[in-house]
């Protein structure tokens, strides 16, 4: 049900009485005494007067006995209206409530419970609980038997006239305070979705939100991404000195800590107090108010701690609520913000990959040479939009090639980039193209302080296509063997040694192997994302698996072009649908007869 507005009575009444107590026994007795001494001058018997004495007990405790933590923070409203024949009168409190029964029977002697309800309906001609989380509203009525009313006192008249102009000035607080709250968030709500400044955005909505809910303070903290911190964003006023952050992971006494971890409301108060190693202690002193942890899509955002300086002025259920709503939109906000800030960064990423991978590109070879009696066929696929294979085919003026294949640890535009280094160092040692050894030892220490202080490093290998003398000079640090296939063995065999890749010793030594290449033979250089390559079953396809794949594709094939389309298919069909993990590079170097 909803809650029927304690401001209108059902009926016409010429008196009223409306009070306010904490959310305790000794208040509710009280209470009832005030309450019985305003029936007394109504003009009550005093059995009626008992009668109601009793009623406004039994409701009062009733509320208070179902209270909580937070709801003791509120107070309860009684008010009592007087009819010409009958009395209204209304209970609110804001505590969790109950479920009113259908059926109230007296309690056996031996029960602890249930006795305050069956007097209520006993004494009560009607009944009737609303229940709502907004505050519950218990109504109780009866007919009384009125004297002749006797015409008020002056003293009444002025009690009922400073009543009626505090009554008024409370309506007129509420409204102003309600318009201010809509206009905010009409504002706040105009500006989800845009890219504002987070700071900015907190610092306004903070300010706003202090003056509508008459606050003191607020110190708003960012849980960091990995969600092990809470981080100071924003506090008020900003005369505050700056709080540390808190650990959430092993953090100690706070009710920010609390708050994050239970995703529930921490009151505190003078009789709640903050613990001594609290954070929040020295700003809160001796006041009361709440700790909010707000979070999006189940993820915790950050929290606010909210209160007054003043111990006896607890903040109301609309209050409350209000802050629910503010920070609410804050949420949205910097989730948002986030967002928007991710999809920038990708974006340029984006063209950051793209600029790197048009740079890669243009660093391989546009077209191969022609060096007869070989014939040349490479292929470059990247696993990633830019990837750390690479390749180079280098002729000199005397005719002779240069084959350069290589892989840098790891992927993307760092791995591009020292691609781009080896393959200038490289061509800058021309003078050492027919000794592939000695280049790499040369590459190896003219790299090797650069690799190291990224910790990173190359493997290579070169070989010197001496085309005069139909042989291979080759030499390798730390990459995969050269396969080559002799058409008189009719098998493929690993040819050389290798030393360390580059960036690993500062004076490694290089071997250079050389190996004849007559006329059949075939040659393939290759990085390692060719025999790491999987199938759906997770299998790799391996050395002896890609020595197979060359023995068939140079029986098969005589030009170097169809015998690339065929290991590049013959690979493919291995892995089936599975996407490549790693960058496949490889150069097909045939003697055509």
């Amino acid at each position: 049900m909803n809650p029927t507005s304690t401001n209108a009575p059902r009926f016409d009444y010429r008196s009223q009485l409306r009070l306010e107590t904490g959310c305790e026994y000794a208040a509710v007795r009280s209470a009832a005494q005030t309450a019985r001494q305003w029936l007394k001058e109504q003009n009550l018997t005093e059995l009626e007067l008992s009668e109601w004495e009793l009623l406004i007990v039994e409701a009062g405790n009733n509320a208070v006995k179902h209270s909580d933590a937070a709801a003791r923070q509120q107070p309860i409203r009684f008010e009592i209206s007087l009819g010409e024949t009958e009395i209204e009168l209304r209970v609110t409190d804001h505590t969790p409530g109950f479920d009113w029964p259908e059926h109230i029977d007296l309690p056996d002697e031996e029960s602890e419970h249930g006795r305050g309800l069956f007097l209520i309906q006993s004494l009560a001609s009607h009944a009737n609980y609303f229940r709502s989380r907004r505050g519950n509203t218990l109504i109780l009525g009866r007919q009384h038997e009125s004297a002749p009313a006797a015409p008020p006192k002056l003293e009444t008249l002025q009690r009922r006239l400073t009543e009626t102009e505090t009554a008024l000035s409370d309506m007129t607080a509420e409204l102003s305070s309600s318009y201010e709250s809509l206009v905010a968030l009409f504002r706040y709500s105009a500006e989800l979705g845009k890219h504002i400044e987070v700071r900015d955005f907190s610092n306004r909505l903070l300010r706003d939100l202090i003056q509508i809910a008459e606050a003191d303070y607020a110190v708003l903290r960012l849980a960091t991404p990995d969600g092990r911190r809470l981080e100071t964003l924003n506090i008020q006023p900003d005369t505050v000195a700056e709080l540390p952050f808190l650990d959430l992971i092993h953090g100690g006494n706070s009710v920010e800590i609390e708050a994050a971890r239970t995703r529930q409301d921490i009151w505190f108060a003078p009789d709640e107090p903050l613990g001594k190693a609290d954070p929040l202690r020295p700003l809160v002193g001796n006041g009361n108010g709440l700790c909010h942890a707000f979070v999006f899509a189940n993820q915790l955002v950050g929290t606010i701690a909210f209160g007054r300086f003043a111990p006896d002025k607890p903040f109301s259920a609309a209050q409350v609520n209000l802050l629910h709503t503010f920070i609410d939109f804050l949420a949205i906000q910097i989730v948002n913000s986030r967002l928007l800030d991710e999809r920038t960064a990708a974006r340029v990423t984006r063209r950051e990959l793209e600029i790197a991978a048009d740079i890669q590109r243009s660093l391989l070879p546009a077209t191969l040479p022609a060096c007869p009696p070989f014939e040349l066929a490479t292929v470059c696929q990247s696993a990633l939009q830019v990837g750390g294979d690479f390749f180079d085919v280098i002729q000199t003026d005397d005719g002779t090639t240069l084959l350069v294949i290589a892989d840098v640890m790891g992927k993307g535009v760092p791995a591009a980039l020292f691609a781009a280094v080896l393959r200038s160092t490289i061509r800058s040692m021309p003078q050492l193209f027919s000794q592939p050894g000695a280049l790499l030892e040369a590459v190896n220490q003219t790299l090797f302080e650069d690799l190291s202080r990224v910790d990173m490093f190359v493997t290579a290998a070169l070989a010197y296509l001496d085309t005069k003398h139909t042989k291979l000079i080759s030499a390798s640090a730390g990459h995969c063997p050269l396969l080559v296939w002799q058409p008189q063995a009719g098998v493929t065999g690993a040819v050389g040694n290798s030393g360390f890749p580059l960036g690993i010793e500062n004076h490694a030594k290089y071997p250079q192997t050389v190996t004849p290449l007559p006329p059949g033979a075939a040659a393939l250089l290759y990085t390692d994302g060719v025999t790491e390559a999987r199938n759906a079953a997770g299998q790799l396809l391996g050395d002896a698996a890609l020595a197979t794949i060359l023995n068939d594709t140079a029986r098969a094939t005589r030009s170097a072009e169809a015998g690339k389309n065929m290991l590049q298919q013959r690979i493919a069909d291995f892995c089936g649908p599975v996407a490549m993990a790693d960058d496949q590079t490889f150069i097909y170097l045939r003697h055509f007869q």
